[in-house]
């Protein structure tokens, strides 16, 4: 695949996951925010409305200003563009486990940087409770985005590692 594919295709991949991304948290201020909780998946999963005004889990929450949260958000979604632009434009790029999770993770921190900046404030408003045994923090798709993305890097990085090209003095 040439390079314009690759970046053409990824940019693709990140729009429409920030598009998705993007519409369930207006689903949730418009439809949970007015209605209330929704029940779903037998009482697995509660669609309930939430404003994050912190970190991932809320960390944070009410203890940092809003200008520095931004700034994080803004720095890892830039440090992340880097790696996954580098890794796109380079000479014979490999790794498609690695891309697919950058741009995941990517496309989650523009979705959760977007509201930040919009609302001050991230939507959260998905409540999962497996089989009620215990309680995980409420999230998002971006934060889905963003734990998938990790899994994907994670379980690139070995073949990624292995087929990078290497240089005389590593070989000897």
């Amino acid at each position: 695949m040439s390079t314009g594919a690759r970046v053409g295709a990824t940019l693709a991949a990140l729009g429409v996951l920030v598009v998705l991304d993007l519409g369930t948290k207006h689903w949730a201020a418009s439809e949970l925010r007015p209605r209330g909780t929704r029940t779903v998946a037998r009482g697995q999963v509660i669609l309930r409305y939430q404003e994050n005004t912190g970190l991932v889990f809320g960390l944070l929450r009410d203890r940092a200003p809003r200008a520095a949260l931004v700034a994080y958000s803004g720095l890892v979604a830039l440090a992340t563009a880097g790696v996954l632009g580098w890794l796109l434009l380079a000479p014979r790029p490999r790794g498609a486990a690695v891309l697919a999770g950058l741009a995941a993770m990517l496309a989650g921190s523009i979705g959760n940087l977007s509201d930040r900046v919009m609302r001050g404030y991230v939507v959260d408003f998905i409540d999962w409770s497996p089989a009620g045994r215990f309680s995980w923090p409420i999230f998002n798709a971006a934060d889905v985005m963003i734990a998938l993305g990790m899994v994907a890097c994670a379980a690139g990085l070995p073949a990624l590692h292995r087929a990078w090209p290497r240089t005389q003095e590593a070989q000897s």
